[in-house]
């Protein structure tokens, strides 16, 4: 799979930057006949609607219902060179809420079922020169994980060029298995969001990070014996830049930290690349995206290697 990856980007960015380009070419004719392109892509929609669209769907507080499908395939190894493929897929909805005369109310609540390959206790045949264990086969868990979110005030205007949030974060063990709840903890967590983001006319960055502590009874012991709590961050650095009214590059992986593990294993560090489109279907509004991503720092018993992101936007109206 992995080697299938940059052709893939490839691919989609050719496709994105033709259409880009016909865009480009059917302004121009417009332009020159003095009528308007016909671009069935964009109907419904006037180039500043569609700029304003896209501000909106780079800011996770501006005032937009959305309905956000993710899906994360990710090639793990175990440091003897035998891979495992985990694939995560997500359900956000994501309702924003007048608050006040200054600020939105977010509320992004996560469903999300995995399937996950990890390494067969039972098929354990030695240990290493460090004395961790060797498998020799695998197993698979699969069904649906925690279910989580956050709430989140905004500011609706920027302070000083950025828009600024904060609020709450939480995750009930509501995995179907233990293998698959978040860290193996199996465990209620809670803390904060903070997000700090900078949305221009051409370019959008900052942050979105999540911190978990874990509560109550946990499926976790450590090397003592004492039951071990979750003390998780998470921390998604977005990166975007326009290069047409309806497309962008750019990046928005998930740093993530387990203050329980220790050295440089605490730490799964990605950077990548990708690509998305706005699309109209009538006037519906739906972002499509694909990103890879190389890790750069992992867990060197188990830890991320490859992964590949698609996601889908759809804009829905407001219910209330």
């Amino acid at each position: 799979m992995k080697k299938f990856a940059l052709p893939i980007l490839a691919a989609s960015l050719l496709c994105f930057n033709v259409q880009a380009a016909d865009e480009a070419s059917g302004k121009e004719v417009a332009s020159a006949t003095n009528e308007q392109p016909a671009n069935a892509g964009n109907a419904g929609m006037s180039p500043e609607e569609i700029a304003e669209m896209q501000k909106k769907l780079n800011n996770p507080l501006a005032d937009l219902w959305l309905l956000f499908f993710q899906n994360d395939y990710t090639v793990y190894n175990d440091g003897h060179g035998d891979e495992y493929q985990i694939n995560n897929f997500k359900f956000q909805p994501v309702m924003s809420f007048d608050f006040s005369e200054n600020y939105n109310l977010i509320v992004r609540p996560t469903i999300q079922h995995m399937s996950l390959e990890t390494p067969d206790p039972s098929s354990i045949s030695g240990v290493d020169e460090g004395g961790n264990p060797i498998f020799d086969s695998s197993t698979r868990t699969s069904g649906f994980g925690d279910v989580g979110g956050f709430a989140a005030w905004g500011t609706k205007e920027p302070v000083n060029g950025w828009i600024l949030g904060a609020g709450v974060t939480t995750l009930l063990p509501t995995a179907a298995e233990k293998e698959i709840t978040t860290g193996g903890y199996d465990q209620i967590a809670a803390g904060p969001v903070l997000i700090a983001l900078k949305v221009g006319d051409v370019d959008t960055y900052g942050v979105v990070a999540q911190h978990f502590d874990g509560y109550g009874d946990s499926a976790i012991v450590d090397r003592h014996g004492n039951e071990e709590d979750l003390n998780l961050t998470d921390i998604q650095y977005i990166y975007r830049h326009k290069i047409s009214p309806t497309m962008q590059v750019g990046f928005a992986p998930n740093i993530q930290i387990d203050w329980n593990k220790s050295g440089s294993d605490k730490y799964s560090v990605p950077i990548g690349i990708g690509v998305d489109k706005l699309v109209m279907f009538g006037k519906l509004p739906v972002k499509f995206g694909v990103e890879v991503y190389h890790y750069v720092k992992q867990n060197d018993q188990f830890g991320a290697d490859f992964g590949i992101r698609f996601f889908a936007m759809p804009v829905v109206p407001k219910l209330f």
